[in-house]
């Protein structure tokens, strides 16, 4: 099972709960980055036992918090200009992306950011619109705090049943495997003596 993720487990466990805080920092920030994937991972070698989920999931929602927090005061204090020249240059904040959140920030207030976290695109950008939209940093703090959770907790999860029932799944999958390929060569072997019959006719 170790063997299944190489290097990049290998990378993890030497980072250990540093690793989860950069890696949330990083995905807060709205930079190109696999962050639900990673937490899975995450989440696995919580299930191999070489990790603790309380840990990793209070390390990811800090890092996470953390970079919210920056998004929304940059974002604040320098304003519309600022953000779309930095989030050009790091290619992580794009004009259709941004007028979509902060349609739906107009329309639902603090509470999208809890359904927020979980929408591609409006993930990375819903702090900075946040602090463009000059939101009051109190209800940023709660229901970015409350989302942020949900979907770091959620992705851990994903990762920790996966590590818990992967024999099982390797198991069914072989047993799957299994038959699709005798169907295959039974197809096949079907298709070959009905091209020779044709041919003798």
């Amino acid at each position: 099972m170790w063997q299944w993720f190489g290097g990049l487990a290998e990378v993890v466990m030497d980072w250990g709960y540093a690793g989860v805080y950069a890696a949330m920092v990083i995905e807060g920030l709205g930079l190109p980055f696999p962050g639900d994937a990673v937490l899975a991972l995450y989440g696995f070698l919580a299930a191999e036992g070489r990790m603790q989920p309380g840990g990793q999931w209070l390390a990811a929602l800090a890092g996470y918090m953390t970079a919210a927090v920056i998004a929304y005061w940059v974002s604040r204090r320098f304003g519309t200009g600022f953000v779309h020249g930095l989030g050009g240059r790091l290619a992580m904040l794009n004009e259709r992306g941004m007028m979509r959140t902060t349609r739906l920030i107009d329309r639902w207030g603090p509470w999208m950011l809890v359904p927020g976290r979980f929408l591609p695109g409006v993930r990375s950008m819903s702090s900075y619109v946040a602090g463009l939209c000059r939101m009051d940093w109190r209800p940023f703090l709660v229901y970015t705090g409350i989302g942020a959770g949900l979907w770091c907790g959620a992705w851990l999860g994903a990762g920790y049943w996966f590590g818990d029932h992967v024999d099982d799944l390797l198991a069914q999958s072989r047993t799957v495997f299994g038959w699709a390929a005798a169907v295959a060569v039974a197809g096949m072997a079907g298709l070959w003596l009905y091209r020779r019959r044709m041919a003798r006719r």
